[in-house]
Protein backbone atom coordinates (compact mmCIF):
# COMPACT_ATOMS: atom_id res chain seq x y z
CA UNK A 1 0.00 0.00 0.00
CA UNK A 2 0.97 3.15 -0.87
CA UNK A 3 4.36 4.53 -1.77
CA UNK A 4 7.67 2.55 -0.87
CA UNK A 5 9.81 5.52 -1.69
CA UNK A 6 8.46 7.30 1.52
CA UNK A 7 10.39 7.59 4.48
CA UNK A 8 10.18 7.86 8.11
CA UNK A 9 6.98 9.19 9.78
CA UNK A 10 7.94 13.51 9.73
CA UNK A 11 9.32 14.51 12.94
CA UNK A 12 6.28 17.24 13.45
CA UNK A 13 3.47 17.91 15.87
CA UNK A 14 0.99 17.27 13.69
CA UNK A 15 2.42 13.91 12.28
CA UNK A 16 3.09 12.99 16.04
CA UNK A 17 -1.10 13.69 16.69
CA UNK A 18 -1.86 11.83 13.72
CA UNK A 19 0.06 8.56 14.86
CA UNK A 20 -1.30 9.03 18.29
CA UNK A 21 -4.82 8.57 17.08
CA UNK A 22 -4.50 5.91 14.71
CA UNK A 23 -1.70 4.01 17.33
CA UNK A 24 -1.35 5.49 20.55
CA UNK A 25 -1.11 3.74 23.57
CA UNK A 26 -5.04 5.37 24.70
CA UNK A 27 -6.51 3.71 21.17
CA UNK A 28 -8.11 0.56 21.72
CA UNK A 29 -9.62 -1.90 19.44
CA UNK A 30 -9.86 -3.25 15.84
CA UNK A 31 -9.79 -1.19 12.77
CA UNK A 32 -13.53 -1.34 12.76
CA UNK A 33 -13.19 1.30 15.27
CA UNK A 34 -10.80 3.39 13.85
CA UNK A 35 -13.15 3.39 10.87
CA UNK A 36 -15.59 5.27 12.72
CA UNK A 37 -12.84 8.28 13.02
CA UNK A 38 -12.03 7.46 9.31
CA UNK A 39 -12.98 11.02 8.63
CA UNK A 40 -11.46 12.47 11.49
CA UNK A 41 -8.20 10.71 10.57
CA UNK A 42 -8.51 12.06 7.02
CA UNK A 43 -9.27 15.71 8.10
CA UNK A 44 -6.20 15.73 10.23
CA UNK A 45 -4.03 13.77 7.36
CA UNK A 46 -5.18 16.63 5.14
CA UNK A 47 -3.94 19.12 7.16
CA UNK A 48 -0.46 17.61 8.11
CA UNK A 49 -0.14 17.39 4.31
CA UNK A 50 -1.46 20.32 3.45
CA UNK A 51 2.07 22.01 1.63
CA UNK A 52 1.95 18.82 -0.92
CA UNK A 53 -1.97 19.39 -1.68
CA UNK A 54 -1.25 22.88 -2.35
CA UNK A 55 1.87 21.45 -4.31
CA UNK A 56 -1.08 19.48 -6.48
CA UNK A 57 -2.81 23.01 -7.64
CA UNK A 58 -0.12 23.69 -9.60
CA UNK A 59 1.41 19.95 -10.68
CA UNK A 60 1.18 20.21 -14.78
CA UNK A 61 0.33 16.24 -14.62
CA UNK A 62 -2.38 16.54 -12.06
CA UNK A 63 -3.67 19.61 -14.40
CA UNK A 64 -3.33 17.89 -17.50
CA UNK A 65 -4.89 14.19 -16.27
CA UNK A 66 -7.99 16.26 -15.41
CA UNK A 67 -8.05 18.01 -18.58
CA UNK A 68 -7.75 14.93 -20.11
CA UNK A 69 -11.20 13.40 -18.63
CA UNK A 70 -12.79 16.41 -19.76
CA UNK A 71 -11.82 15.63 -23.59
CA UNK A 72 -12.45 12.55 -23.49
CA UNK A 73 -16.17 13.25 -22.49
CA UNK A 74 -16.77 15.29 -25.39
CA UNK A 75 -15.04 13.15 -27.56
CA UNK A 76 -17.42 10.76 -27.04
CA UNK A 77 -20.91 13.50 -28.33
CA UNK A 78 -18.86 13.72 -31.49
CA UNK A 79 -19.36 11.25 -34.39
CA UNK A 80 -15.78 10.95 -35.25
CA UNK A 81 -15.08 9.17 -31.80
CA UNK A 82 -11.53 7.83 -32.83
CA UNK A 83 -10.57 10.77 -34.78
CA UNK A 84 -11.11 12.99 -31.76
CA UNK A 85 -9.37 10.97 -29.64
CA UNK A 86 -6.31 10.75 -31.79
CA UNK A 87 -5.82 14.69 -31.49
CA UNK A 88 -5.04 14.08 -27.54
CA UNK A 89 -2.69 11.23 -28.99
CA UNK A 90 -5.27 8.39 -27.84
CA UNK A 91 -5.50 5.55 -30.43
CA UNK A 92 -8.54 3.49 -30.87
CA UNK A 93 -8.81 0.49 -33.42
CA UNK A 94 -12.77 -0.58 -34.14
CA UNK A 95 -12.13 -3.44 -32.01
CA UNK A 96 -10.56 -1.76 -28.68
CA UNK A 97 -11.91 -2.62 -25.56
CA UNK A 98 -12.39 -0.68 -21.90
CA UNK A 99 -8.84 -1.75 -21.13
CA UNK A 100 -7.09 -0.62 -24.18
CA UNK A 101 -8.90 2.86 -24.13
CA UNK A 102 -7.90 3.49 -20.43
CA UNK A 103 -4.72 2.27 -21.06
CA UNK A 104 -4.04 4.46 -24.28
CA UNK A 105 -5.63 7.32 -21.94
CA UNK A 106 -2.65 6.41 -19.47
CA UNK A 107 -0.28 6.66 -21.98
CA UNK A 108 -1.36 9.65 -23.51
CA UNK A 109 -0.70 11.25 -19.79
CA UNK A 110 2.68 9.90 -19.75
CA UNK A 111 3.78 11.11 -22.96
CA UNK A 112 2.84 14.89 -21.83
CA UNK A 113 4.28 14.40 -18.63
CA UNK A 114 7.39 13.65 -20.19
CA UNK A 115 7.61 16.14 -22.12
CA UNK A 116 6.85 18.95 -19.80
CA UNK A 117 10.37 20.21 -17.80
CA UNK A 118 8.83 19.54 -14.62
CA UNK A 119 8.60 15.84 -15.25
CA UNK A 120 6.86 12.85 -13.47
CA UNK A 121 6.38 13.59 -10.00
CA UNK A 122 4.46 11.95 -7.00
CA UNK A 123 1.23 13.79 -7.69
CA UNK A 124 0.99 13.84 -11.07
CA UNK A 125 1.50 9.96 -10.62
CA UNK A 126 -1.68 10.17 -8.10
CA UNK A 127 -3.76 11.92 -10.54
CA UNK A 128 -3.02 9.42 -13.34
CA UNK A 129 -4.14 6.87 -11.52
CA UNK A 130 -6.95 8.00 -10.23
CA UNK A 131 -8.14 8.96 -13.74
CA UNK A 132 -7.84 4.95 -14.60
CA UNK A 133 -9.62 3.97 -11.67
CA UNK A 134 -12.59 6.39 -12.17
CA UNK A 135 -12.72 5.57 -15.77
CA UNK A 136 -12.59 1.83 -15.30
CA UNK A 137 -15.08 1.77 -12.63
CA UNK A 138 -17.71 3.83 -13.76
CA UNK A 139 -17.52 2.76 -17.23
CA UNK A 140 -17.02 -1.44 -16.87
CA UNK A 141 -20.16 -1.61 -15.69
CA UNK A 142 -21.66 0.11 -19.01
CA UNK A 143 -19.25 -2.41 -20.78
CA UNK A 144 -19.69 -6.29 -21.66
CA UNK A 145 -16.51 -6.27 -20.26
CA UNK A 146 -13.10 -4.94 -19.46
CA UNK A 147 -11.45 -6.87 -22.05
CA UNK A 148 -13.84 -7.14 -24.19
CA UNK A 149 -16.17 -5.34 -26.54
CA UNK A 150 -15.69 -2.67 -29.13
CA UNK A 151 -14.27 0.81 -29.16
CA UNK A 152 -18.32 1.94 -30.13
CA UNK A 153 -19.29 0.12 -26.99
CA UNK A 154 -16.60 2.20 -24.99
CA UNK A 155 -17.86 5.42 -26.54
CA UNK A 156 -21.23 4.59 -26.09
CA UNK A 157 -20.32 4.16 -22.27
CA UNK A 158 -18.65 7.46 -22.55
CA UNK A 159 -21.23 9.21 -23.74
CA UNK A 160 -23.48 8.38 -20.69
CA UNK A 161 -20.67 10.52 -18.40
CA UNK A 162 -20.72 13.57 -21.20
CA UNK A 163 -23.87 15.29 -19.73
CA UNK A 164 -24.27 17.48 -16.79
CA UNK A 165 -25.13 14.63 -14.49
CA UNK A 166 -22.40 12.34 -16.07
CA UNK A 167 -19.54 14.74 -15.40
CA UNK A 168 -20.85 15.55 -12.37
CA UNK A 169 -20.47 11.76 -11.38
CA UNK A 170 -16.79 11.23 -13.11
CA UNK A 171 -15.76 14.39 -11.70
CA UNK A 172 -17.01 13.20 -8.01
CA UNK A 173 -14.95 9.65 -8.49
CA UNK A 174 -12.02 10.86 -10.28
CA UNK A 175 -11.24 13.75 -7.13
CA UNK A 176 -12.09 10.97 -4.16
CA UNK A 177 -10.23 8.67 -5.32
CA UNK A 178 -7.25 11.44 -5.96
CA UNK A 179 -7.85 12.49 -2.52
CA UNK A 180 -8.02 8.97 -1.14
CA UNK A 181 -4.48 8.19 -3.10
CA UNK A 182 -3.15 11.38 -1.99
CA UNK A 183 -3.95 10.79 1.95
CA UNK A 184 -2.77 7.38 1.92
CA UNK A 185 0.45 8.53 0.41
CA UNK A 186 0.95 10.06 3.31
CA UNK A 187 -0.64 7.70 5.84
CA UNK A 188 1.52 4.78 4.36
CA UNK A 189 3.99 6.07 6.60
CA UNK A 190 1.94 6.11 9.88
CA UNK A 191 0.27 2.66 9.39
CA UNK A 192 4.08 1.42 8.65
CA UNK A 193 5.10 2.72 11.83
CA UNK A 194 1.46 1.57 13.39
CA UNK A 195 1.27 -1.89 12.18
CA UNK A 196 1.22 -4.55 14.50
CA UNK A 197 -0.22 -2.30 17.15
CA UNK A 198 -3.99 -2.47 18.55
CA UNK A 199 -5.08 -0.61 16.42
CA UNK A 200 -3.92 -2.04 13.33
CA UNK A 201 -2.60 -5.78 13.92
CA UNK A 202 -1.77 -6.86 10.55
CA UNK A 203 -1.76 -6.39 6.71
CA UNK A 204 -5.59 -7.26 6.34
CA UNK A 205 -6.52 -5.20 8.96
CA UNK A 206 -4.63 -2.06 7.01
CA UNK A 207 -6.18 -2.92 3.70
CA UNK A 208 -9.41 -2.96 5.58
CA UNK A 209 -8.70 0.74 6.73
CA UNK A 210 -7.68 1.69 3.50
CA UNK A 211 -11.31 0.46 1.83
CA UNK A 212 -12.66 2.89 4.34
CA UNK A 213 -10.39 6.15 3.71
CA UNK A 214 -11.29 5.54 0.01
CA UNK A 215 -14.89 5.21 0.80
CA UNK A 216 -14.99 7.57 2.86
CA UNK A 217 -13.57 10.25 0.64
CA UNK A 218 -15.75 9.21 -2.54
CA UNK A 219 -18.83 9.75 0.07
CA UNK A 220 -17.22 13.45 0.80
CA UNK A 221 -16.50 14.61 -3.04
CA UNK A 222 -19.80 14.27 -3.05
CA UNK A 223 -19.55 17.87 -2.51
CA UNK A 224 -17.83 18.73 -5.60
CA UNK A 225 -19.98 16.54 -8.08
CA UNK A 226 -22.73 18.82 -8.71
CA UNK A 227 -20.11 21.42 -9.36
CA UNK A 228 -18.10 19.71 -11.66
CA UNK A 229 -21.02 18.64 -13.60
CA UNK A 230 -22.35 22.79 -14.24
CA UNK A 231 -18.70 24.17 -14.60
CA UNK A 232 -18.70 21.37 -17.34
CA UNK A 233 -21.72 21.74 -19.32
CA UNK A 234 -21.65 25.87 -18.40
CA UNK A 235 -17.55 26.19 -19.85
CA UNK A 236 -17.92 24.14 -22.75
CA UNK A 237 -21.48 26.08 -24.01
CA UNK A 238 -19.96 29.63 -23.38
CA UNK A 239 -16.30 29.17 -24.34
CA UNK A 240 -15.32 25.88 -24.63
CA UNK A 241 -13.03 24.06 -22.35
CA UNK A 242 -9.32 24.16 -22.49
CA UNK A 243 -6.28 23.33 -20.26
CA UNK A 244 -6.38 26.91 -18.74
CA UNK A 245 -9.70 26.81 -17.59
CA UNK A 246 -9.60 23.83 -16.58
CA UNK A 247 -6.37 24.27 -14.40
CA UNK A 248 -8.34 27.28 -12.59
CA UNK A 249 -11.39 24.67 -12.14
CA UNK A 250 -9.03 22.11 -10.39
CA UNK A 251 -7.90 24.71 -8.11
CA UNK A 252 -11.44 25.61 -6.45
CA UNK A 253 -12.70 22.00 -6.88
CA UNK A 254 -9.40 20.90 -4.19
CA UNK A 255 -10.48 23.78 -2.28
CA UNK A 256 -13.65 22.84 -1.60
CA UNK A 257 -13.11 19.32 -1.17
CA UNK A 258 -10.32 20.36 1.92
CA UNK A 259 -12.91 22.76 3.76
CA UNK A 260 -15.54 19.62 3.53
CA UNK A 261 -12.52 17.16 5.25
CA UNK A 262 -11.51 19.96 6.99
CA UNK A 263 -14.94 20.25 8.48
CA UNK A 264 -15.44 16.84 9.64
CA UNK A 265 -12.53 17.52 12.54
CA UNK A 266 -15.56 18.25 14.55
CA UNK A 267 -15.66 14.49 15.28
CA UNK A 268 -12.50 14.07 16.68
Amino acid sequence: MGHTRLGKVPKTRKWNELVEQIAGSGLTGNVATAAVNIGAIAARTLDAAQKGLDKAVDDPGVRYTFYLLTQVALASRTSDWEGALSEHGISLSADSSLFDFTAEVQHAIDRYIRRNPAGATDLSEIAQQSAGEAITSLVGTRTVSLFRGSSADVQNAIRSLSTKKGFGELGQRFFGRFIARFLNFYLSRVTASALGSPRLPDLGDVAQFNDALRSHCDQSARIVRDFCGEWYSKTEYQKGINLENTSRFLAVALKKLRSELEQQKATL
